[in-house]
């Protein structure tokens, strides 16, 4: 009786898509090694070579394409046979991998795994912190079971085929400025009026692409400066004037008081999504991280 490893099967098929280890690797979330280490035993299951190496590069043989053919469609039934099996059990056991954006790994995670861990004694947990379109990558490639995952009103989430989305909660954001900026008090500013404000920004981010958009009419070659990836960063050089940021409230803790938000007029919204795969949505673990995500971001918004 043939007897295979799942993970092997990932790492083929990811092989075959994606054309070289170190990409395939990349798009499961391992190392090269491990994604060598997964075929090598695949190929000892199978008793055939399925790679062959030649001038640095990693191509499969005739019965490694074979298998990588099959591999997409046996993942997808094995996953879909645990689901319906732990969805006849009635029980929420098994690992559940979560991969969630950084600000949701912060201000979301903490709280929503320590209470799946305590009600779920069974369920083995696992994070991985990785942007919001990383996230559900993960999640496609079957390296994740969950992701949290995000989008803007103006630039909705997409998503591969294969994968289903539940809203859980909504994220305001405001714009930070110095505590001196001249609108600092009033009791709210249009987004329009900062058109001519310089802006701290993460170039190819949803907030930097959600400023892009709502100021495509009056484009400016000095509106966007200095350029910084960590919301943190971002807050400190907003304390020190050196210009504003959109920032959201999750996971922002405290802020400095040398920095105000701005009250904003129909405020930018993030929305945020849980994705999984449509074969394990019947996994009980899938939907009580569901519930207890949407939880938690409920009491965050009312925080």
């Amino acid at each position: 009786m043939l007897t295979v490893s799942l993970a092997g099967l990932r790492a083929i098929d990811a092989l075959a898509t994606h054309g070289s280890m170190t990409a395939a690797a990349s798009a499961l979330g391992y190392t090269p090694s491990a994604i060598s280490q997964q075929i090598a035993r695949l190929s000892r299951d199978v008793r055939q070579q399925l790679v062959e190496h030649q001038a640095g590069r990693t191509t499969l043989t005739p019965a490694g394409r074979v298998l990588a053919e099959s591999a997409g469609r046996i993942v997808i039934e094995l996953e879909s046979m645990n689901a319906e099996l732990q969805a006849q059990a009635d029980t929420v056991t098994g690992t559940l991998t979560i991969a969630a954006f950084p600000t949701a790994a912060r201000g979301v995670l903490p709280a929503a795994l320590r209470e799946l861990a305590d009600t779920w004694s069974a369920l083995s947990l696992r994070l991985i912190e990785a942007d919001s379109h990383r996230a559900v990558e993960l999640v496609a490639r079957g390296t994740a079971d969950l992701a949290v995952a995000h989008d803007w009103m103006a630039i909705p989430l997409s998503l591969p085929e294969g994968l289903q989305a539940r809203h859980i909660g909504d994220d305001l954001s405001d714009v930070l400025a110095h505590h001196a900026h001249p609108l600092v008090d009033r009791p709210s500013v249009d987004l329009d009026e900062l058109r001519d404000e310089s802006w701290l920004h993460e170039p190819g981010s949803v907030a930097h692409d959600f400023l892009i958009n709502a100021f495509h009419r009056t484009p400016s070659p000095t509106r966007f400066t200095h350029i910084v990836s960590e919301y943190a960063s971002q807050i400190q050089l907003v304390g020190e004037g050196l210009g504003l940021a959109l920032v959201p409230r999750m996971g922002r803790g405290k802020l400095p008081p040398t920095v105000r938000p701005l009250a904003v007029r129909s405020p930018p919204i993030r929305r945020i999504y849980g994705v999984w795969r449509l074969p394990t949505g019947r996994r009980p673990a899938i939907t009580a991280a569901l519930t207890v995500l949407n939880s938690v971001c409920t009491r965050l918004e009312h925080d």
